[in-house]
């Protein structure tokens, strides 16, 4: 994606740009964004949705799970990954405690605090992070 060339049409002796991990996230809840650094470095920013009420929990956390087409288990039930009314999207990257960050089907409410606690990003910006952030990655979040 960085070098954006279809993977299937990389040829040899073609020169291609390649940061080296970790990837790590830092989550300001004021700002609604989400930057991503390795080694300090900057290397993206995404705005982000957070929860209503100060739920989004703030402090160190690492990513312990990644799952690509989540299944929803709320209290409202469970909602299948394939159903158009998932909020979760496509990409789930989980924190622990029943936290994460993931996609949505509401892109509206990036930028504002509307969710139960949850870190939400734009369907593409979601894609993006999920790619690079892995599990052991380093999310920070603060206030």
């Amino acid at each position: 994606k960085l070098n954006r060339v279809d993977p299937q049409r990389i040829q040899a002796g073609r020169q291609l740009k390649v940061i080296q991990g970790p990837f790590a996230a830092v989550i300001d809840l004021r700002r609604f964004e989400l930057t991503v650094h390795a080694h300090g470095y900057y290397v993206a920013r995404f705005p982000i949705g957070i929860g209503k009420d100060n739920a989004t929990p703030v402090g160190e956390f690492t990513v312990k799970d990644k799952l690509e087409n989540p299944t929803y288990y709320g209290p409202d039930g469970v909602i299948a990954a394939d159903d158009p009314n998932n909020p979760l999207g496509e990409f789930w990257l989980s924190i622990g405690d029943g936290y994460g960050i993931h996609g949505t089907i509401d892109e509206s409410t990036i930028g504002r605090a509307e969710s139960r606690g949850c870190i939400r990003l734009r369907r593409q910006d979601i894609a993006d992070l999920y790619d690079l952030l892995t599990v052991g990655s380093s999310v920070i979040i603060r206030r």
